[in-house]
């Protein structure tokens, strides 16, 4: 039985690193998705307000006249897997629709611009020099890159749920700060419950964390509302470093509150009344307020280091092996006399 766990042993060595590598890679290609879209939704969107950098919505997108990429960001401004809804959809950029364009949609860009929808196309004008295509199986195709988007959005919520807790928060009267003081590589907040940390606060203060690669704030709860007795004017550009964690919430509503930082919550349906300064992740939105750039910086979380075992390790596995080998020839001596 020793040899067996020690054979065992090795081989989980060797797996361990081949995984944890695959998984980085993972992680990264989520991090990158945070870094490209200023917003992501896994389902329907209903929206009468504007995202200013590329949004990726997975489901339907509804409601009245919005405004998409607004910063003029290169590539496809707007990518919808399902029906474009409601009102007009003004975009700076390309637009992908994997189903229906059922409203009016209109291109800010100077320049030519590409509709491409895989359904049907009505109330719509594009003209010269902007273009319309039907591309068949568009919306398999991007049905297919949403899953694989959301399968590493949902891992790299649950690996920053499991890193180590570094800081916590402090009370500066009535005040709640975050502030992870100098230091460098990720800073970790843990939250238990947000909405009693916020109920008796009147102001939210977070220090920008210049040195730090990235600060992430792991808030648990399932159904999380934010009270309306606080303020959070947050510093510029929180969510070029700063990730919001919701990890279990299924009902995220941030009430008429402006919130500053990037929001990771792939299993929540949330409801914003104000903006969002940072990249925003949610499995459904409903938006009655913005969604602002910047996003998240590109970070990419280092590869594992290759331990290598000591020599006294190496020696116990080869006498294991050896010994494993033995015990093998032996049996089937056994079996042949």
């Amino acid at each position: 039985m020793r040899l067996r766990l020690l054979a065992a042993s090795a081989a989980a060595m060797v797996l361990s690193a081949t995984g944890a590598q695959a998984g980085v890679t993972e992680l990264n290609a989520a991090l990158d998705a945070m870094s490209y879209y200023n917003l992501i939704v896994k389902g329907d969107v209903t929206t009468t307000s504007e995202v200013e950098g590329r949004g990726f919505v997975g489901g339907a997108l509804k409601g009245q006249a919005t405004q998409f990429n607004m910063d003029n960001l290169s590539g496809t401004g707007l990518t919808v897997v399902g029906n474009v809804e409601g009102g007009k959809k003004n975009t700076w950029g390309d637009i992908q629709v994997g189903g229906n364009v059922d409203s009016g949609v209109e291109f800010q860009s100077a320049g030519a611009q590409v509709l491409s929808y895989g359904g049907t196309l009505s109330n719509t004008n594009v003209n010269f020099p902007d273009t319309a295509v039907q591309v068949a199986g568009l919306g398999a195709t991007l049905a297919a890159e949403r899953d694989a988007m959301f399968a590493n959005l949902d891992e790299l919520s649950l690996y920053l749920r499991d890193l180590a807790v570094t800081d916590t928060t402090t009370l500066d009267g009535s005040n709640l700060k975050f502030d992870a003081g100098a230091g460098s590589g990720i800073a970790v907040f843990d939250i238990a419950d947000l909405e009693a940390e916020l109920g008796g606060t009147s102001d939210l203060k977070f220090v920008f964390p210049t040195d730090y690669d990235m600060v992430v704030i792991n808030v648990a709860g399932t159904n999380i509302s934010l009270p309306g007795g606080f303020n959070f004017n947050g510093p510029s550009n929180l969510g070029t470093k700063v990730i919001w964690n919701f990890y279990e919430a299924t009902n995220l509503d941030f009430g008429s509150k402006a919130w500053y930082g990037s929001v990771l919550a792939t299993r929540a349906q949330a409801t914003i009344g104000n903006f969002i300064e940072g990249s925003a992740v949610f499995a459904g939105l409903t938006a009655n307020g913005e969604i602002h750039t910047p996003g998240f910086d590109n970070y990419d979380i280092p590869p594992p280091s290759t331990v290598v075992p000591e020599p006294a390790t190496w020696a116990m596995m080869i006498l294991g092996f050896g010994a494993i080998g033995s015990s093998i020839r032996r049996r089937r001596a056994v079996l042949a006399a």
